[in-house]
């Protein structure tokens, strides 16, 4: 996870989203199978956009680049609505992220599970890399209640899973061939993983 700076909450988000709330939690008392949608007022592809550019592109858990080309561009409730129904418009429990990651997490959720927008959040300060098989870890330079939180962050997110060591791999290969003069370190996935390399 890189850590970001969340914008101000968009205007119109913050003009509309308790009535959003209100209404999608009346339809849930109404109909416990109600499921759950982005009302028209919401503007999802503008929420999307902003959301994403928040990232520079990238998923908010695993950071991914070249969201839309290589995975499906989603937002996040970090907090699950189908159990914090009145958070799930709320601007702080929306994140941009990969349909990789949202598949991972699904519906599930720990007190402990880091956010990349924390105030606080540093990579360094609960995880750790390894340049030669991709694998992110929980450090062993923190203590347990960090160690516990990475790894808590990293199985609901799968940031370790096979597919993605290879990737970070490939990422590593790409970032130590490119063009110093061209390509900044945004432009490419992982740039935590690639962050000691400068």
């Amino acid at each position: 996870m890189y850590k970001f700076i969340r914008d101000e909450i968009p205007p119109h988000l913050s003009a509309c989203w308790q009535k959003l709330t209100t209404r999608f939690l009346a339809a849930k008392a109404k109909n416990p199978k109600y499921k759950f949608q982005w009302y028209s007022a919401f503007q999802y592809d503008y929420m999307l956009s902003l959301l994403f550019d928040m990232t520079q592109g990238h998923c908010a858990f695993c950071d991914g680049g070249d969201i839309g080309a290589e995975s499906r561009k989603t937002i996040e409730h970090f907090y699950p609505k189908s159990d914090y129904q009145e958070l799930a418009y709320k601007w702080e429990n929306l994140y941009p992220c990969c349909d990789q990651c949202q598949s991972q997490k699904l519906e599930r959720y720990d007190p402990l599970l880091l956010a990349p927008d924390d105030v606080g959040y540093r990579f360094d300060d609960y995880f750790t890399v390894n340049y030669r098989t991709g694998a992110i870890e929980p450090s062993r330079f923190v203590d347990s209640v960090a160690q516990e939180r990475a790894r808590i962050t990293i199985e609901h997110y799968g940031l370790d899973i096979e597919e993605r060591r290879k990737s970070r791999q490939k990422e590593l290969k790409r970032y130590l061939q490119r063009d110093r003069e061209v390509d900044i370190k945004d432009d490419f996935s992982y740039r935590y993983f690639l962050s000691d390399l400068d």
